[in-house]
């Protein structure tokens, strides 16, 4: 009787994944993350029975087992260092702090000093004016007109002193002549210095 294969009806189908099939990581990169994660652990099997006990029931031992595991102390390192950096950039702000202050002090000082200076310079200001007016040519001219008719003045108060007999003759020509003297050359000053401002006038100085 011939031998009949049966053939399984899966037999010379070809299996394709389904589209939305997600393939899973590989074991050994499970292993590898619960390796890594199991080494910040304590590692409980390590201790006795007693040990555990006290675990449980000794706060201080539990801290102190706590303190000793890697991951406790790697943070406790990280917050030590951040500690130190809040504490330079305090530092770094109270010296700035303390230039600013300095600083503003330079500045009120300036500000002092500037504020003198001001009043210093307006002071010479207002001189420099009250010099330029009082040798200005004009005011000069002026001046040399005023003083010439006070020596001309002087020149008649001799002359009515010596007709009412207040003083001799020899008196009445020392005076007479020397403010008669002092009114001329101020009148010649003044006419000489009249030409100039005239010629500068026409020069249109």
């Amino acid at each position: 009787m011939p031998t009949t294969t049966q053939q399984s009806p899966l037999q010379g189908t070809t299996l394709h994944p389904h589209p939305h099939t997600h393939s899973h990581p590989h074991p050994h990169q499970d292993n590898m993350k619960l390796n890594a994660e199991e080494s910040n652990m304590p590692n409980l099997s390590t201790l006795s029975l007693d040990e555990l006990k006290q675990l449980d029931r000794d706060p201080e031992f539990f801290d102190d087992f706590i303190e000793e595991m890697s991951v406790v102390q790697h943070l406790n390192e990280e917050l030590d260092s951040m500690m130190n950096q809040v504490e330079n950039i305090s530092r770094e702000n109270e010296n700035k702090g303390s230039h600013l202050v300095e600083l503003k002090r330079r500045l009120s000082d300036d500000c002092t000093a500037l504020k003198t200076l001001g009043e210093k310079c307006d002071q010479l200001n207002k001189k420099y004016l009250k010099k330029s007016e009082e040798y200005a040519p004009q005011h000069i001219r002026e001046l040399l007109q005023i003083a010439a008719s006070n020596a001309d003045a002087d020149c008649d108060r001799h002359v009515e002193h010596f007709l009412n007999g207040k003083i001799d003759v020899q008196t009445f020509l020392n005076t007479y002549q020397s403010s008669k003297k002092i009114s001329s050359e101020r009148k010649a000053k003044e006419e000489r210095l009249g030409i100039q401002l005239s010629a500068l006038e026409r020069a249109g100085i």
